[in-house]
């Protein structure tokens, strides 16, 4: 009688509860689904899938990712040689996010393309370089190579790495935005645009960032954009809509500092604070002045 012979498949790759999206009923954060080449990754209320039988595993939400969310995925293998990385068969087109990643932690300056393939990478290589260049970073060359003759010799097959000169290393990059964000340490990658005027200095916007892009104490409302992943949770739980993110890249970030003052409402006598030292209304009370209330 035939034995049937079992085969344990691969977990499949899933967005965990860490994500933003879980998390806040009005998240925009759509980070994995606008790198996502197949339209695998589908939202709603309060809940991320991954389309299992669509994805193929390219990798690429794994680089934008602000929280690290995803899981069962892993980095796409790639090879180098010295500062190149090697692109001599029809792999996954590799993100900018994960080519930045490779300009730092391997120091890889460059792509060493077989020539069949090098209209497939030319405009990722493009991209990339507007924004090394942007980071006052070395942009990368490209070396054009003809593609390796196809020998099915056993002998040179199993031979064939001892036979080679400079074999070639093989590895993959750290994922997600953090990781990024560590290797860039003095630049920023999103910009937190303040709108004063509507500010009401309630703090939610530093509550909910787990990042500490925003911190609001002693007096001074402080934005370290090097530190924001562009999650976009201070935009959603800001009901005066004074906070906006958008994606900026910043050589040498530097903090912006806001000075904001103690004060205490002539009509309701409650503590609050205020971008002015002569403040006399808080802001419901302000509120209720315009629609003519008080």
């Amino acid at each position: 009688m035939r034995r049937f012979i079992r085969v344990d498949l691969p977990p499949e790759p899933i967005i965990n509860d860490k994500c933003v999206r879980k998390r806040l009923k009005q998240s925009l954060c759509d980070s994995c689904s606008k790198v996502c080449p197949v339209d695998a990754i589908t939202f709603s209320l309060l809940n991320v899938e991954i389309d299992n039988e669509r994805c193929f595993q390219c990798g690429n939400c794994l680089f934008t990712c602000p929280v690290d969310a995803i899981e069962n995925i892993s980095p796409h293998e790639r090879s180098f040689q010295d500062n190149l990385l090697v692109i001599n068969h029809d792999e996954p087109l590799a993100s900018i996010e994960e080519l930045l990643v490779w300009h730092r932690q391997y120091q890889i300056r460059g792509m060493k393309i077989a020539e069949p393939l090098v209209d497939k990478w030319l405009p990722i290589l493009a991209q990339l370089n507007l924004q090394l260049k942007t980071l006052q970073e070395p942009i990368w060359q490209l070396v054009l190579v003809e593609p390796e003759p196809v020998d099915s010799g056993r002998r040179f097959m199993l031979f064939r790495q001892k036979l080679d000169e400079k074999p070639l290393n093989k590895g993959h990059v750290k994922t997600g935005l953090n990781a990024r964000k560590q290797l860039y340490p003095q630049d920023s990658w999103f910009h937190i645009q303040l709108d004063k005027e509507s500010c009401i200095l309630c703090s939610a916007c530093a509550k909910v960032c787990d990042e500490g892009a925003i911190t609001i104490e002693d007096n001074r409302f402080i934005i370290d954009e090097k530190r924001c992943t562009g999650c976009m949770n201070c935009q959603v739980v800001c009901f005066p809509k004074s906070i906006k993110v958008v994606e900026q890249i910043a050589k040498n970030s530097t903090p912006t500092h806001y000075h904001y003052y103690d004060a205490q409402c002539d009509k309701c006598r409650l503590a609050f604070f205020a971008w002015e030292p002569n403040a006399t209304l808080c802001p419901i009370c302000t509120q209720h002045q315009k629609q003519g209330w008080l």
